[in-house]
């Protein structure tokens, strides 16, 4: 996916200038998906997502994504990231916090990327709908969680504090068909990190 997408940097970058200004919209497009990618990173070596950002930020795409459509799409995902959580409730936390950190990876690379009205909105929109829905989520597994995102991305460690049990996660993740009534049907869902809250978390 990086590979591809200096790819497309050097294409970019021996376009005449309208033709870039028309492309902007595509780079920040596949600039996205990359840090989406890294959201979706897991257990990889924090360090490793460093140089993954050091790298970006040398790979000459600044100037691509300030234009006009380049916001428009950023705004566009922001959008989609609100959306899923919207859904937190039931199905779309996990989606919805990989958007978020994808966004906050690329603001602390390039500070000021969100600059026009339209993405600035859907940003304060999408931390809204994280903010409402932030206590009712179904709680994810250390493994889900990105290990090089830092605490201030918050929204991967809701509810705060968790109450819920492994009955009522198994719930939410099957729609209820676990078969109630079966002692310790839930607990292979226990995922055996003792940092995640499913070590403890109640049968």
């Amino acid at each position: 996916m990086v590979q591809q997408v200096e790819e497309q940097f050097a294409l970019l970058n021996g376009m005449p200038a309208a033709v870039r200004e028309d492309s902007t919209g595509t780079t920040m497009d596949a600039v996205l998906k990359v840090y989406a990618a890294l959201a979706r990173w897991g257990t990889r070596d924090p360090a490793e997502a460093q140089a993954f950002g050091t790298r970006m930020k040398q790979a000459g795409v600044e100037p691509f994504l300030l234009g006009e459509r380049a916001q428009s799409v950023l705004g566009s995902y922001a959008s989609d990231g609100e959306l899923y959580a919207l859904r937190g409730r039931t199905d779309g936390y996990l989606t919805a916090c990989q958007h978020r950190t994808a966004v906050q990876a690329l603001q602390d690379d390039f500070p000021g990327v969100v600059s026009s009205a339209w993405a600035v909105e859907s940003m304060d929109d999408f931390d809204e709908a994280l903010r409402d829905v932030a206590d009712d989520p179904t709680p994810m597994h250390r493994g889900q969680i990105p290990s090089w995102a830092p605490k201030s991305h918050w929204w991967w460690w809701q509810p705060e504090p968790v109450a819920m049990d492994m009955r009522e996660f198994g719930d939410r993740l099957y729609a209820g068909d676990l078969g109630r009534g079966e002692p310790g049907s839930a607990d292979w869902l226990r995922c055996g990190d003792k940092k995640c809250w499913c070590y403890t978390a109640p049968g």
